[in-house]
């Protein structure tokens, strides 16, 4: 019978007879017999983790004993640094370290990564000796409760307005009728219509000011379940760290949803107004008077602007305290060829003369509804363009050139990017030209569409899966769900996702878990639609029901089908060389992405006429997705060259001359 391995060892050596493990594997339930000792952290080790051990700029410069040097006990971990709780990308390993640099937990997979090799890297257990008595964990507290308070002077306002609202349509109601007593029955249609339109804005607005009650009440309830979990682990220091650092992220969505709860309060004011050539003119045909929107300032406006500056406040406060806390590493990104360099030096000799106009647009967009944008927007058959500064989206811990392959506006006037060599979505502010937050994604991701609510969605082609992503002021992961295909193109329509898949080529009707309720890939004579379907967009502004737009870049076509999949038309043109990013821009208006033509095109669905806006002189190369913002009349391209960086890494700009 073959001994137990370790015990003809043990016992060789004369030690204990408890068996001497690597401490760190053995901390993840492996026994592996050690090959080194750290005489510093004092812990036996691996083979494997020796060589991590000795790579890690926070413990490289310890001298390791070896083997026949190292001691022979067994060292009993201490209670502080036993560990339950597991990581989330590495879910049979424990969080046992935290990155200075990054503010991220670490497992012991995590911390052999590449992109942690030179950051200053601390146990769990030291850095929640510090944490519970640090500022970020009282800024946390003092955050959770002035949030509270916020919420609760909120909610009251709303329950004021709200009631106001019902006294104001009283007296509007009764105003109209004491009119209507001075003229003729004539005039009674009149009176029927405008009684009709104070009903409907009594209506929208209750109806928004309950939706923002019930928001209250969640956000509430959010509150407090964060301050039970931190006070559940007052006595666990390990522990209070992991739900303290998470509670952070939790707290800033909240705030966002409190910002945009905030904004969105201010319902209009209406009275009604006699029309004086009908109190002359009983006979007449003129209305009788009509609703405008009251002068009196809104209360929850003020409250709004007051939470606004003191979020503000705090976040200033939140950065300062942070910055005492961590000692920062500076890195130098990838150096970025000649070209990328001198787009760089162009964009910050130019960037202060547009900031203020830039910005001052976006105020203004913030308050546009959806129907104002689409107003906005105009023929672009015969615009010009003119060139304005790159904006650079690689970041230092972008590990490979970038490949943007969706871009998007958010009504913010911010960008979203979809990065598939970074497996990451950005959200980029275009007043600043800056990356204001970015997440990893488990897969590549191909397209993105938003949904409402503050949300998108994106395709993960390699897994067959669509990811969900929160775009309230930071971008985070929520749920997944699967699809059966390599999912490409995505919209949005009707609380409905349709999806455009590869392999084979097809589009897919859903809901939002994921249940098929149609799909199209053949055509009558069962002859294949599609071979490469990669981009899709819905239309809306004057379609009845909406139609779906398909680009197939090998075939290169685009194919328009009805909102039950039922192909209608399909446009081609020699102008328009291997299709990709499409969107809408107005009525029958629609942007297109010609890939192998080196152009952006603009295609009349009505006519089927394909005109060029932008090409090869313009600066574009293998555009890749396009989006328009037609209050600012600005264009955003993104490329993907796959021989030039100095291309991808940027996302191209044009103002509408």
């Amino acid at each position: 019978m073959d001994a137990v391995p370790g015990r003809k060892a043990q016992m060789a050596s004369g030690s204990a007879p408890d068996l001497t493990y690597c401490q760190p594997c053995a901390e993840d339930g492996k026994k592996i017999l050690p090959e080194a000792f750290c005489p510093v952290c004092k812990e036996f080790l691996c083979s494997t983790c020796a060589r991590v051990h000795r790579n890690q700029k926070i413990t490289k410069t310890h001298a390791l004993q070896d083997k026949d040097n190292m001691p022979s006990s067994f060292r009993e971990e201490s209670e502080d640094e036993k560990f339950t709780e597991t990581c989330q990308r590495h879910a049979q390993e424990f969080i046992k370290y935290f990155c200075l640099n990054h503010e991220t937990l670490l497992c012991g997979d995590c911390l052999a990564e590449k992109a942690h090799r030179s950051c200053n890297i601390e146990r769990i257990s030291q850095v929640a000796k510090r944490y519970k008595v640090g500022a970020e964990y009282n800024s946390l507290k003092t955050g959770l409760v002035q949030t509270a308070s916020d919420i609760g002077k909120l909610s009251h306002d709303i329950q004021v307005i709200m009631k106001s609202v019902d006294e104001e349509s009283l007296t509007n109601i009764n105003e109209l009728r004491k009119f209507r007593t001075e003229i003729n029955q004539y005039l009674d249609k009149r009176e029927n219509k405008l009684l009709a339109e104070i009903d409907q804005k009594k209506r929208t607005s209750k109806t928004l000011l309950d939706e923002l009650k019930s928001k209250c009440r969640n956000m509430k309830s959010s509150i407090e379940k964060l301050k039970s979990e931190l006070q559940a682990q007052d006595d666990n220091s390990n522990q209070l760290l992991i739900v303290g650092k998470r509670a952070i992220k939790e707290l800033a969505g909240l705030q966002a949803a409190l910002e945009d709860v905030s904004r969105r309060n201010e319902v209009p004011r209406y009275k009604f107004h006699r029309d004086p050539e009908t109190e002359k003119l009983i006979a007449s045909e003129k209305a009788i008077g009509r609703l405008g929107e009251d002068e009196l300032t809104s209360a929850l406006g003020q409250q709004h602007r007051q939470l606004q500056t003191k979020h503000e406040q705090r976040q200033q406060e939140t950065m300062q305290q942070h910055q005492k806390q961590i000692k920062t590493v500076s890195q130098k990104g990838e150096s970025t060829a000649a070209a990328g360099q001198q787009r760089q030096q162009q964009q910050k000799e130019q960037q202060p003369r547009q900031l203020e106009t830039m910005q001052q647009q976006q105020k203004h967009m913030q308050g546009v509804s959806p129907k104002a944008l689409n107003q906005c927007r105009a023929d672009l058959s015969q615009s010009q363009f003119s060139k304005l500064p790159d904006i650079p989206v690689k970041t230092a811990a972008d590990t490979s050139k970038c490949g943007l392959t969706r871009v998007t506006l958010l009504s913010t006037g911010r960008l979203l990017l979809a990065d598939c060599n970074n497996n990451s979505v950005q959200l980029v502010e275009t007043t600043t030209n800056k990356m204001v937050s970015q997440v990893k994604l488990p897969s590549d991701p191909w397209d993105l569409c938003l949904l409402p609510g503050d949300r998108a969605a994106v395709t993960l082609p390699l897994m067959k899966k669509i990811q969900f992503v929160s775009t309230q002021e930071n971008v985070t992961l929520q749920d997944v769900v699967k699809i059966d295909g390599r999912c490409r193109g995505i919209d949005f329509c009707d609380d409905n996702l349709i999806v455009s898949c590869s392999h084979p080529g097809k589009v897919v009707l859903m809901d939002m878990k994921g249940k098929v309720k149609k799909s199209v890939g053949k055509g009558s004579r069962g002859k294949p639609l599609f071979q490469e379907p990669e981009y899709l967009t819905v239309t809306r502004e004057s379609q009845t029901p909406p139609v779906i737009y398909v680009s197939d870049w090998l075939t290169r076509t685009i194919t328009k089908l009805s909102i039950s999949l039922e192909v209608l038309h399909t446009y081609h043109d020699p102008i328009l060389g291997s299709p990709r990013g499409l969107t809408a821009v107005g009525d029958n208006q629609l942007l297109v992405c010609g890939w192998g033509s080196n152009n952006i095109l603009l295609l009349d669905t009505l006519t089927g006429k394909i005109t060029q806006l932008l090409g090869k002189e313009e600066g574009i190369e293998s555009p890749q997705s396009v989006a328009y913002c037609p209050l600012r009349k600005m264009l955003f391209v993104t490329c993907m060259h796959y021989c030039r960086p100095e291309l991808e890494n940027f996302v191209n700009v044009f103002n509408l001359v």
